[in-house]
């Protein structure tokens, strides 16, 4: 579930830069939510409220997710189930250092907090803009209800995922939901999040790693 939701911070800094091989119905759509999107993501920082649903053989997962992102600093908290046991996962990065929390998996598990340092690698991955020309080779879009739909198939990279969907709203030309197919060790996936709420503005107290909130955490260092 970390990886989709690492994949979704990318996913809110859609940029246009070259999309010569889209058709044109989907650059325009594209263009204009880049500027929308944009415009909620300044220096201030932005909140995003999402619901998830992911899917991955047997299993299914229902859960929130909340992101903040300001520039190369972000902060997820994403609470789900998963086999009807609470789980809970906080990842941040500061600029300098990143950390991962995993607590309520049940119990006579530990909960954890894995600090390690914020390499250029991390900060581009979960902060900067996502070209789907760069990760795809098709896009077709079609409108579906109060929606411009938009499919990326035909990966150009191996750790991409084979297919994702993507719905902008038609009257603000916001990013309304996000939506990944993936093979997932050869299980077969999907991951759904769909946003509730966008904010703009957000404190840097969420991108300063507060130990007190992971008191019974057991820390490694890396």
């Amino acid at each position: 579930m970390k990886k989709f939701l690492l994949m979704l911070v990318a996913a809110m800094m859609v940029t246009t830069s070259t999309l010569a091989q889209f058709p044109d119905n989907v650059k325009e759509v594209l263009k204009k939510c880049d500027e929308k999107m944009a415009s909620y993501n300044s220096d201030a920082g932005v909140v995003l409220d999402m619901n998830m649903k992911a899917k991955v053989s047997i299993l299914s997962v229902n859960g929130t997710v909340k992101s903040y992102v300001k520039n190369k600093k972000f902060f997820n908290v994403m609470s789900v189930k998963m086999l009807n046991k609470p789980v809970n996962i906080e990842i941040g990065c500061d600029g300098v250092q990143k950390w991962t929390f995993k607590g309520g998996k049940g119990e006579g598990e530990k909960d954890s907090l894995i600090i390690s340092k914020a390499t250029e690698a991390t900060k581009n991955t979960y902060a900067t803009k996502m070209g789907y020309e760069k990760e795809y080779s098709n896009a077709k879009m079609k409108e579906s209800g109060l929606y411009y739909e938009i499919t990326f198939s035909g990966p150009k990279k191996k750790d991409i995922s084979k297919k994702t969907t993507i719905k902008i709203a038609k009257d603000t030309y916001l990013l309304r939901e996000f939506s990944v197919d993936d093979d997932m060790a050869g299980f077969g996936g999907n991951v759904t999040l769909t946003i509730t709420k966008i904010t703009k503005g957000c404190s840097d107290n969420w991108f300063k790693l507060d130990n007190n909130r992971y008191k019974n955490a057991i820390v490694v260092r890396r």
